[in-house]
Protein backbone atom coordinates (compact mmCIF):
# COMPACT_ATOMS: atom_id res chain seq x y z
CA UNK A 1 0.00 0.00 0.00
CA UNK A 2 1.30 3.32 -1.00
CA UNK A 3 4.66 3.83 -0.49
CA UNK A 4 6.63 5.25 -3.81
CA UNK A 5 4.23 6.78 -6.29
CA UNK A 6 1.57 3.91 -7.83
CA UNK A 7 0.63 4.17 -11.18
CA UNK A 8 -3.31 5.46 -11.25
CA UNK A 9 -5.89 2.37 -11.53
CA UNK A 10 -8.52 1.95 -13.85
CA UNK A 11 -11.52 0.04 -13.69
CA UNK A 12 -13.79 -3.22 -15.18
CA UNK A 13 -17.17 -3.69 -15.53
CA UNK A 14 -19.55 -6.90 -15.06
CA UNK A 15 -22.62 -8.13 -17.10
CA UNK A 16 -24.90 -7.94 -14.55
CA UNK A 17 -27.14 -6.29 -11.90
CA UNK A 18 -23.59 -4.53 -10.65
CA UNK A 19 -22.70 -3.01 -14.25
CA UNK A 20 -23.11 0.77 -15.62
CA UNK A 21 -24.16 0.72 -19.22
CA UNK A 22 -21.00 -0.37 -20.65
CA UNK A 23 -20.05 -2.73 -18.15
CA UNK A 24 -23.56 -4.76 -19.35
CA UNK A 25 -21.37 -4.71 -22.93
CA UNK A 26 -17.70 -5.80 -21.65
CA UNK A 27 -18.35 -9.84 -21.60
CA UNK A 28 -19.15 -9.79 -24.97
CA UNK A 29 -16.36 -7.32 -25.98
CA UNK A 30 -13.52 -9.67 -23.98
CA UNK A 31 -14.78 -12.55 -25.64
CA UNK A 32 -13.75 -11.02 -29.22
CA UNK A 33 -11.68 -8.59 -28.45
CA UNK A 34 -8.29 -10.45 -29.50
CA UNK A 35 -9.78 -11.79 -33.09
CA UNK A 36 -11.28 -8.44 -33.98
CA UNK A 37 -7.49 -7.06 -32.89
CA UNK A 38 -5.58 -9.55 -35.28
CA UNK A 39 -8.28 -8.74 -37.88
CA UNK A 40 -7.56 -5.01 -37.89
CA UNK A 41 -4.02 -5.50 -38.27
CA UNK A 42 -4.06 -8.24 -40.70
CA UNK A 43 -2.75 -11.37 -38.86
CA UNK A 44 -4.25 -14.42 -38.37
CA UNK A 45 -3.47 -17.56 -36.74
CA UNK A 46 -1.21 -19.09 -39.17
CA UNK A 47 1.47 -16.41 -38.34
CA UNK A 48 3.28 -17.72 -34.82
CA UNK A 49 4.42 -15.15 -32.38
CA UNK A 50 2.45 -12.11 -30.10
CA UNK A 51 0.27 -9.10 -31.92
CA UNK A 52 1.77 -5.76 -31.59
CA UNK A 53 0.64 -2.84 -32.82
CA UNK A 54 3.57 -1.88 -34.80
CA UNK A 55 0.86 -2.03 -38.08
CA UNK A 56 -0.52 1.96 -36.29
CA UNK A 57 -3.72 0.08 -34.64
CA UNK A 58 -4.65 1.55 -31.45
CA UNK A 59 -6.13 -1.28 -28.92
CA UNK A 60 -8.29 1.22 -27.92
CA UNK A 61 -9.55 1.54 -31.18
CA UNK A 62 -10.39 -1.85 -31.20
CA UNK A 63 -12.45 -1.73 -28.11
CA UNK A 64 -14.45 1.52 -29.35
CA UNK A 65 -15.39 -0.22 -32.80
CA UNK A 66 -16.53 -3.86 -30.05
CA UNK A 67 -18.60 -0.99 -27.70
CA UNK A 68 -20.21 0.17 -30.64
CA UNK A 69 -20.95 -2.43 -31.80
CA UNK A 70 -22.21 -4.39 -29.30
CA UNK A 71 -24.53 -1.71 -28.72
CA UNK A 72 -26.11 -2.11 -32.12
CA UNK A 73 -24.06 0.66 -34.04
CA UNK A 74 -21.52 -1.45 -36.65
CA UNK A 75 -19.43 0.54 -38.40
CA UNK A 76 -19.42 4.02 -36.28
CA UNK A 77 -17.43 6.78 -37.42
CA UNK A 78 -13.84 5.63 -35.78
CA UNK A 79 -13.62 9.35 -33.88
CA UNK A 80 -17.01 9.32 -32.49
CA UNK A 81 -17.20 6.26 -31.34
CA UNK A 82 -13.41 7.03 -29.03
CA UNK A 83 -15.26 9.84 -27.99
CA UNK A 84 -18.21 8.14 -26.94
CA UNK A 85 -15.65 5.31 -25.21
CA UNK A 86 -14.23 7.93 -22.99
CA UNK A 87 -17.65 9.21 -21.59
CA UNK A 88 -18.46 5.61 -21.33
CA UNK A 89 -15.43 4.79 -19.41
CA UNK A 90 -15.53 8.06 -17.17
CA UNK A 91 -19.65 6.99 -15.99
CA UNK A 92 -18.71 3.88 -15.51
CA UNK A 93 -16.09 5.01 -12.70
CA UNK A 94 -19.28 6.53 -10.92
CA UNK A 95 -21.43 4.30 -7.79
CA UNK A 96 -24.09 2.61 -9.69
CA UNK A 97 -26.97 4.93 -9.02
CA UNK A 98 -24.76 8.30 -9.62
CA UNK A 99 -24.55 7.38 -13.64
CA UNK A 100 -25.99 9.26 -16.36
CA UNK A 101 -28.62 6.92 -17.57
CA UNK A 102 -29.04 5.00 -20.57
CA UNK A 103 -31.28 8.19 -21.94
CA UNK A 104 -28.43 10.67 -21.06
CA UNK A 105 -26.17 8.64 -21.87
CA UNK A 106 -27.89 8.52 -25.43
CA UNK A 107 -28.05 11.99 -25.68
CA UNK A 108 -24.87 12.37 -25.57
CA UNK A 109 -24.33 9.93 -28.30
CA UNK A 110 -26.52 11.92 -30.49
CA UNK A 111 -24.72 14.54 -29.97
CA UNK A 112 -21.63 13.14 -30.57
CA UNK A 113 -22.01 11.13 -34.00
CA UNK A 114 -23.75 14.46 -35.17
CA UNK A 115 -21.10 16.61 -35.16
CA UNK A 116 -18.71 13.88 -36.30
CA UNK A 117 -21.05 13.19 -39.06
CA UNK A 118 -21.60 16.72 -39.76
CA UNK A 119 -25.22 16.57 -39.22
CA UNK A 120 -27.82 19.92 -39.16
CA UNK A 121 -28.86 18.23 -36.22
CA UNK A 122 -25.80 19.01 -34.28
CA UNK A 123 -27.47 22.66 -32.69
CA UNK A 124 -30.24 20.64 -31.53
CA UNK A 125 -28.81 17.94 -29.93
CA UNK A 126 -26.45 20.32 -28.33
CA UNK A 127 -29.22 22.17 -27.06
CA UNK A 128 -30.54 19.16 -25.19
CA UNK A 129 -27.63 18.37 -23.58
CA UNK A 130 -26.93 21.80 -22.44
CA UNK A 131 -30.46 21.75 -21.06
CA UNK A 132 -29.12 18.25 -18.87
CA UNK A 133 -26.11 20.06 -17.79
CA UNK A 134 -27.88 22.59 -16.11
CA UNK A 135 -30.61 20.04 -14.61
CA UNK A 136 -27.44 18.10 -13.22
CA UNK A 137 -26.18 22.00 -11.76
CA UNK A 138 -29.02 22.26 -9.91
CA UNK A 139 -29.70 18.91 -8.69
CA UNK A 140 -26.18 18.63 -7.39
CA UNK A 141 -24.71 16.45 -9.89
CA UNK A 142 -21.88 17.36 -10.14
CA UNK A 143 -19.35 13.97 -11.27
CA UNK A 144 -22.75 14.22 -13.95
CA UNK A 145 -22.13 17.61 -14.84
CA UNK A 146 -18.17 17.09 -14.94
CA UNK A 147 -18.86 14.44 -17.97
CA UNK A 148 -21.45 16.24 -19.91
CA UNK A 149 -19.07 19.70 -19.84
CA UNK A 150 -16.48 17.68 -21.42
CA UNK A 151 -17.77 17.45 -25.18
CA UNK A 152 -17.86 21.39 -24.62
CA UNK A 153 -14.78 22.05 -23.76
CA UNK A 154 -13.02 23.33 -27.33
CA UNK A 155 -10.93 25.63 -25.72
CA UNK A 156 -8.69 26.38 -22.54
CA UNK A 157 -10.91 29.68 -21.51
CA UNK A 158 -13.83 27.43 -22.03
CA UNK A 159 -12.46 24.59 -20.21
CA UNK A 160 -11.24 26.69 -16.99
CA UNK A 161 -14.63 28.35 -16.74
CA UNK A 162 -16.40 25.14 -16.45
CA UNK A 163 -14.26 23.61 -14.14
CA UNK A 164 -14.45 26.43 -11.70
CA UNK A 165 -18.14 26.73 -11.93
CA UNK A 166 -18.30 23.20 -11.10
CA UNK A 167 -15.87 23.69 -8.37
CA UNK A 168 -17.45 26.20 -6.51
CA UNK A 169 -21.23 24.76 -7.03
CA UNK A 170 -19.56 21.67 -5.30
CA UNK A 171 -18.16 23.53 -2.49
CA UNK A 172 -21.50 25.24 -1.09
CA UNK A 173 -23.26 21.93 -2.09
CA UNK A 174 -21.00 20.37 0.68
CA UNK A 175 -21.17 22.75 3.38
CA UNK A 176 -25.08 23.50 2.93
CA UNK A 177 -25.74 20.52 1.38
CA UNK A 178 -29.28 18.24 2.49
CA UNK A 179 -29.48 16.16 5.62
CA UNK A 180 -30.16 12.45 5.61
CA UNK A 181 -34.21 12.36 6.85
CA UNK A 182 -36.63 9.52 8.33
CA UNK A 183 -33.38 7.91 9.68
CA UNK A 184 -35.28 4.43 11.11
CA UNK A 185 -35.01 0.98 11.62
CA UNK A 186 -31.03 0.79 12.34
CA UNK A 187 -31.49 -1.39 15.56
CA UNK A 188 -29.19 -1.28 18.45
CA UNK A 189 -28.68 -5.11 17.97
CA UNK A 190 -27.05 -4.61 14.46
CA UNK A 191 -24.95 -1.78 15.32
CA UNK A 192 -23.55 -3.54 18.42
CA UNK A 193 -23.18 -6.70 16.33
CA UNK A 194 -20.80 -4.64 13.78
CA UNK A 195 -19.19 -2.33 16.37
CA UNK A 196 -17.33 -5.42 18.26
CA UNK A 197 -13.72 -6.23 18.55
CA UNK A 198 -13.99 -8.82 16.42
CA UNK A 199 -17.06 -8.64 14.64
CA UNK A 200 -17.35 -10.62 11.25
CA UNK A 201 -18.12 -9.40 7.67
CA UNK A 202 -21.72 -10.12 7.76
CA UNK A 203 -22.34 -7.90 10.76
CA UNK A 204 -20.42 -5.52 9.49
CA UNK A 205 -22.22 -5.39 5.78
CA UNK A 206 -25.91 -6.01 7.65
CA UNK A 207 -25.69 -2.87 9.54
CA UNK A 208 -24.10 -0.97 6.84
CA UNK A 209 -27.21 -2.16 4.25
CA UNK A 210 -29.38 -0.82 6.71
CA UNK A 211 -27.94 2.54 6.41
CA UNK A 212 -28.26 2.05 3.16
CA UNK A 213 -32.45 1.03 2.73
CA UNK A 214 -33.39 3.33 5.73
CA UNK A 215 -31.50 6.19 5.53
CA UNK A 216 -30.11 6.43 1.73
CA UNK A 217 -26.05 6.63 3.13
CA UNK A 218 -24.04 3.95 1.46
CA UNK A 219 -20.13 3.12 1.68
CA UNK A 220 -18.18 2.88 -1.12
CA UNK A 221 -14.53 1.66 -1.77
CA UNK A 222 -12.78 2.31 -5.59
CA UNK A 223 -11.98 -1.09 -6.74
CA UNK A 224 -12.43 -3.73 -9.83
CA UNK A 225 -13.13 -6.90 -9.74
CA UNK A 226 -10.67 -9.55 -10.03
CA UNK A 227 -12.98 -11.83 -11.46
CA UNK A 228 -12.96 -9.58 -14.06
CA UNK A 229 -9.64 -9.04 -14.41
CA UNK A 230 -8.53 -12.27 -14.44
CA UNK A 231 -10.78 -13.11 -17.74
CA UNK A 232 -9.38 -9.62 -19.52
CA UNK A 233 -6.17 -10.74 -18.93
CA UNK A 234 -6.54 -14.34 -20.17
CA UNK A 235 -8.26 -12.92 -22.82
CA UNK A 236 -5.87 -10.73 -24.37
CA UNK A 237 -2.70 -12.78 -23.30
CA UNK A 238 -2.11 -13.75 -27.04
CA UNK A 239 -0.84 -9.59 -27.45
CA UNK A 240 2.05 -8.37 -26.40
CA UNK A 241 2.72 -6.99 -23.38
CA UNK A 242 2.96 -3.31 -24.13
CA UNK A 243 -0.72 -3.99 -25.72
CA UNK A 244 -2.18 -5.70 -22.68
CA UNK A 245 -0.54 -3.26 -20.22
CA UNK A 246 -2.14 -0.34 -22.39
CA UNK A 247 -5.76 -2.25 -22.94
CA UNK A 248 -6.35 -3.43 -18.94
CA UNK A 249 -5.42 0.47 -17.73
CA UNK A 250 -9.00 1.04 -19.06
CA UNK A 251 -10.80 -2.35 -18.76
CA UNK A 252 -11.75 -3.73 -16.81
CA UNK A 253 -13.17 -0.66 -15.43
CA UNK A 254 -12.45 1.01 -11.75
CA UNK A 255 -15.70 1.28 -10.00
CA UNK A 256 -16.71 2.68 -6.77
CA UNK A 257 -18.30 -0.12 -5.52
CA UNK A 258 -20.99 -0.86 -2.52
CA UNK A 259 -19.73 -2.85 0.90
CA UNK A 260 -20.63 -5.95 0.06
CA UNK A 261 -20.97 -6.21 -4.14
CA UNK A 262 -17.91 -8.26 -4.33
CA UNK A 263 -17.35 -11.42 -2.64
CA UNK A 264 -14.31 -11.02 -0.92
CA UNK A 265 -13.27 -10.39 2.55
CA UNK A 266 -13.63 -6.48 3.37
CA UNK A 267 -9.86 -5.95 4.77
CA UNK A 268 -8.73 -7.16 1.68
CA UNK A 269 -11.14 -5.23 -0.30
CA UNK A 270 -9.91 -2.12 1.30
CA UNK A 271 -6.67 -2.76 1.19
CA UNK A 272 -6.56 -2.93 -2.48
CA UNK A 273 -8.40 0.35 -2.45
CA UNK A 274 -5.51 2.16 -0.49
CA UNK A 275 -3.19 2.56 -3.29
CA UNK A 276 -1.34 5.90 -3.63
CA UNK A 277 -3.73 7.56 -5.47
CA UNK A 278 -6.13 7.16 -2.59
CA UNK A 279 -3.60 9.13 -0.57
CA UNK A 280 -3.77 11.81 -2.77
CA UNK A 281 -7.20 12.15 -3.70
CA UNK A 282 -7.76 12.75 0.34
CA UNK A 283 -5.49 15.41 0.64
CA UNK A 284 -6.34 17.11 -1.92
CA UNK A 285 -9.75 17.13 -1.20
CA UNK A 286 -9.00 19.14 2.07
CA UNK A 287 -6.71 21.26 0.29
CA UNK A 288 -9.23 21.98 -2.46
CA UNK A 289 -11.93 22.85 0.72
CA UNK A 290 -9.50 25.10 2.32
CA UNK A 291 -8.96 27.32 -0.78
CA UNK A 292 -12.42 27.24 -1.23
CA UNK A 293 -13.06 28.60 2.14
CA UNK A 294 -10.38 30.75 1.84
CA UNK A 295 -12.20 32.38 -1.50
CA UNK A 296 -15.55 33.23 0.41
CA UNK A 297 -15.99 36.66 1.47
CA UNK A 298 -17.01 37.03 5.02
CA UNK A 299 -17.14 35.05 7.76
CA UNK A 300 -18.18 31.27 7.15
CA UNK A 301 -17.88 29.62 10.03
CA UNK A 302 -15.51 27.07 8.99
CA UNK A 303 -12.40 29.16 9.33
CA UNK A 304 -11.33 26.51 12.13
CA UNK A 305 -10.66 24.25 9.14
CA UNK A 306 -8.55 26.45 7.56
CA UNK A 307 -5.92 25.90 11.38
CA UNK A 308 -6.67 22.54 11.28
CA UNK A 309 -5.71 21.51 7.69
CA UNK A 310 -2.48 24.16 8.59
CA UNK A 311 -1.46 22.17 11.80
CA UNK A 312 -1.87 18.72 10.15
CA UNK A 313 0.01 19.65 7.08
CA UNK A 314 2.79 20.89 9.45
CA UNK A 315 2.60 17.43 12.05
CA UNK A 316 1.84 14.72 9.11
CA UNK A 317 3.24 16.03 6.10
CA UNK A 318 6.09 18.92 7.22
CA UNK A 319 4.70 21.57 4.84
CA UNK A 320 3.88 25.28 5.59
CA UNK A 321 0.73 25.99 4.34
CA UNK A 322 1.96 29.31 4.79
CA UNK A 323 3.82 29.19 1.07
CA UNK A 324 1.51 26.76 -0.87
CA UNK A 325 -1.81 29.26 -1.07
CA UNK A 326 0.36 31.88 -3.14
CA UNK A 327 1.68 29.90 -5.19
CA UNK A 328 -1.60 28.06 -5.87
CA UNK A 329 -3.73 31.22 -6.21
CA UNK A 330 -1.42 32.68 -8.53
CA UNK A 331 -0.98 29.63 -10.73
CA UNK A 332 -4.62 29.58 -10.69
CA UNK A 333 -5.46 33.39 -11.44
CA UNK A 334 -2.23 34.97 -13.09
CA UNK A 335 -0.88 32.06 -15.12
CA UNK A 336 -4.39 30.94 -16.08
CA UNK A 337 -3.64 27.32 -15.33
CA UNK A 338 -6.98 25.14 -14.69
CA UNK A 339 -7.67 24.71 -11.16
CA UNK A 340 -7.00 20.43 -11.24
CA UNK A 341 -3.79 21.18 -13.09
CA UNK A 342 -2.60 23.29 -9.86
CA UNK A 343 -4.12 20.79 -7.37
CA UNK A 344 -2.05 18.43 -9.05
CA UNK A 345 1.19 20.43 -9.25
CA UNK A 346 1.15 22.19 -5.66
CA UNK A 347 -0.13 18.69 -4.48
CA UNK A 348 3.18 17.16 -5.88
CA UNK A 349 5.42 19.61 -5.30
CA UNK A 350 4.60 19.86 -1.11
CA UNK A 351 2.80 16.95 -0.32
CA UNK A 352 4.52 14.77 -2.72
CA UNK A 353 7.84 13.69 -0.72
CA UNK A 354 6.24 12.61 2.58
CA UNK A 355 3.31 10.82 1.01
CA UNK A 356 5.53 8.72 -0.41
CA UNK A 357 6.95 7.71 2.37
CA UNK A 358 3.62 6.89 4.20
CA UNK A 359 2.91 2.79 4.42
CA UNK A 360 0.74 0.78 6.65
CA UNK A 361 0.74 -2.35 8.26
CA UNK A 362 -2.24 -4.64 8.21
CA UNK A 363 -2.49 -4.03 12.05
CA UNK A 364 -2.76 -0.53 11.61
CA UNK A 365 -5.48 -0.97 8.55
CA UNK A 366 -7.51 -3.39 10.83
CA UNK A 367 -7.24 -0.92 13.47
CA UNK A 368 -8.58 2.10 11.32
CA UNK A 369 -11.26 -0.08 9.65
CA UNK A 370 -12.68 -1.34 13.21
CA UNK A 371 -12.68 2.39 13.98
CA UNK A 372 -14.51 3.73 11.19
CA UNK A 373 -17.18 1.46 11.40
CA UNK A 374 -17.70 2.53 14.93
CA UNK A 375 -17.46 6.16 13.98
CA UNK A 376 -20.02 5.74 11.30
CA UNK A 377 -22.52 3.26 13.07
CA UNK A 378 -22.44 5.36 16.96
CA UNK A 379 -23.01 8.66 14.72
CA UNK A 380 -26.20 11.18 14.83
CA UNK A 381 -26.99 9.11 11.03
CA UNK A 382 -29.02 11.97 10.69
CA UNK A 383 -26.05 14.16 10.30
CA UNK A 384 -24.79 12.61 7.59
CA UNK A 385 -26.30 13.95 4.08
CA UNK A 386 -28.02 11.47 2.10
CA UNK A 387 -25.63 9.92 -0.83
CA UNK A 388 -22.60 7.67 -1.74
CA UNK A 389 -19.57 8.05 0.27
CA UNK A 390 -15.66 7.06 -0.14
CA UNK A 391 -15.21 4.71 2.85
CA UNK A 392 -11.47 4.68 2.84
CA UNK A 393 -11.61 8.55 3.91
CA UNK A 394 -12.88 7.39 7.02
CA UNK A 395 -10.16 5.14 7.35
CA UNK A 396 -7.23 7.20 6.43
CA UNK A 397 -9.11 9.88 9.27
CA UNK A 398 -7.80 7.67 11.23
CA UNK A 399 -4.48 6.51 10.44
CA UNK A 400 -3.51 10.84 9.18
CA UNK A 401 -5.62 12.28 12.17
CA UNK A 402 -6.80 15.10 11.08
CA UNK A 403 -8.26 17.69 14.28
CA UNK A 404 -12.05 18.08 12.87
CA UNK A 405 -13.99 20.80 15.70
CA UNK A 406 -17.22 19.37 13.84
CA UNK A 407 -16.92 15.39 13.38
CA UNK A 408 -19.42 15.49 11.00
CA UNK A 409 -17.72 17.64 8.57
CA UNK A 410 -15.92 14.63 7.70
CA UNK A 411 -19.05 13.08 5.79
CA UNK A 412 -19.17 16.32 3.67
CA UNK A 413 -16.06 15.95 2.79
CA UNK A 414 -16.13 12.30 1.99
CA UNK A 415 -19.28 12.54 -0.12
CA UNK A 416 -19.03 11.31 -3.74
CA UNK A 417 -20.81 14.13 -5.29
Amino acid sequence: MFGKWIERVKRNGKNSADAGLLGQYLDAVCAKYVDRYKEMIGLDDKRPGTYDSALDVDALDVLAQLVMAEMGIPNADLAAARAYLSILIENEHLPLQNQLNADELGALRDLLFSYFGGSDAVNDRGAEVLELIEHKFTSGCFSQAKILLQIFETNHETRQNNERNLYYEEMIMRIDGVRSANVSGISKELVDAACADDAPDEAILAAFDACASNANIHFDLFLRDLNEEARWKDAIAPLSQNVQNYILEYVPVVRWRQLGTLKEPLINQINRHMVFESLRRYVQQKLRMCYFILLASGITGYEWFIYAFTNWSRDIFNVDVREIFPVLHRLALVDGMCLQEVLDVTLERYYGPAMNDIVLDAYELDKAFRESVRFILQTDMSMFPMGYYNFGDFLLDRILPFPYEDPYFACRLHLLM
